[in-house]
């Protein structure tokens, strides 16, 4: 892109996107990463500030993959979704995400395949390949 005199050059990357209903200020969004630091699969109060660091007016944050169930941990230390305690650890991340103006998506995640019972806790849900029929 050639530079004129008296213009500044626009980058697309730092323009402002409409993306469904939301009005973006920039391109730019945080790609989730898996951090394995939500011991006990509850988010620690440190990823409020690890996300809050990231965010930006108008921009977007997708959280590391959040697991639905105990049965759907492949990793240790990740996320969780599907207890109260979890929810709760939550909110204050979002609320910190949200008073920068940014926007958070939370990824949801089960690892499938990569599931193993060493990764769970004992718990009522119990779906895996094994328990569907699959041969594997």
């Amino acid at each position: 892109m050639a530079h004129q005199a008296g213009k500044e050059a626009t980058i697309p990357l730092l323009t402002p996107y409409k993306m469904g209903q939301f009005d973006l200020s920039h391109r730019v969004v945080l790609a989730p990463m898996t951090r394995c630091r939500s011991y006990g699969g509850v988010p620690q109060p440190q990823a409020a500030v690890y996300y809050s660091q990231r965010a930006t007016r108008g921009g977007i944050l997708v959280s590391e993959g959040t697991v639905i169930s105990p049965n759907s941990m492949g990793y240790p230390e990740i996320p969780g979704i599907w207890t109260q305690e979890q929810v709760e650890a939550w909110k204050p991340i979002v609320d910190a995400v949200h008073r920068k103006g940014a926007l958070f998506f939370c990824q949801i995640a089960h690892v499938g395949r990569v599931y193993t019972t060493g990764m769970s806790r004992p718990s009522i849900y119990k779906i895996n390949a094994y328990s569907c029929g699959h041969k594997l």
